[in-house]
């Protein structure tokens, strides 16, 4: 496994240096709030896990992440706005959301305040990996035939506890545009009728520009049941094209766009 900052500053590489620099200051924020105002979070975290009370293990490392994403909102002078109401399924739900960059986690960590469907990527980062399981998270592996049956079947189980944070886009777009969605996820929601909440956020990319002093806005776009579409072609071409205009809505209210 990789140094959780040899990871990032990889995949930073070709970005400018104040990005990169807020980028890196953003993850070792983590590590100071672990002696600080995440401390309590963390040890509720490891005496529920200790105890094997994995629901309440889950629920203080998912706060805990709130903590570290309102931090960094205290930190870069950031905006927070919704656009609309949203309501986030407490439990059987995929929550779809765009994907923009690096910086998007501590963000709809204390926005959305959820486990994720993670891509096997993140078993390359040490602490994150140890981090987003400890929340509840769910690592999709699609490795082989084996591991994506082994994963849709954690998914399944998982969803009558929880609900799921999952970029449908499957990277980061570097870009306010909203990128074709993967195939993925949305199949295997359509295939095991798992609803969709569908999310977009505004304004993440202007923090690849001015570190500090930005707003960022979410709004929903709306719930969407597989069982009301014919194939899960049918279902990702709804969710884009209502990503699609409602993120044009949101970017003329933050953007002016």
């Amino acid at each position: 496994m990789k140094n959780p900052f040899k990871y990032l500053k990889q995949d930073l590489s070709v970005k400018n240096k104040e990005y990169k620099k807020l980028v890196m200051q953003t993850y070792t924020i983590v590590l100071r709030l672990i002696f600080t105002g995440g401390f309590p979070f963390l040890v509720k975290g490891i005496f529920y896990a200790i105890l094997g009370r994995k629901s309440e293990q889950h629920k203080a490392f998912t706060h805990g992440s709130k903590v570290w994403g309102n931090k960094v909102i205290e930190y870069t002078e950031t905006k927070i706005v919704y656009s609309n109401q949203i309501s986030i399924p407490e439990t059987g739900h995929m929550i779809f959301i765009n994907h923009v960059n690096e910086l998007d986690f501590p963000f709809d960590c204390c926005v959305i305040n959820k486990p994720y469907l993670a891509n096997q990527v993140i078993k390359a980062s040490i602490f994150a990996y140890w981090w987003m399981k400890a929340m509840g998270s769910q690592v999709f592996d699609t490795s082989h035939q084996r591991t994506i049956a082994t994963s849709v079947h954690n998914l399944v189980k998982g969803l009558k506890d929880y609900s799921y944070i999952v970029y449908p886009e499957g990277h980061n777009s570097y870009s306010e545009e909203i990128k074709p969605l993967k195939k993925g996820m949305i199949k295997v929601a359509f295939d095991n009728k798992i609803p969709i909440y569908v999310i977009v956020k505004s304004g993440v990319q202007s923090l690849q520009i001015k570190p500090k002093g930005n707003t960022i806005g979410y709004r929903a776009c709306g719930l969407f049941h597989p069982e009301n579409y014919s194939s899960w072609e049918e279902l990702r071409n709804a969710i884009y094209d209502s990503m699609i205009s409602e993120k044009k809505i949101l970017d003329k209210e933050i953007l002016g766009n």
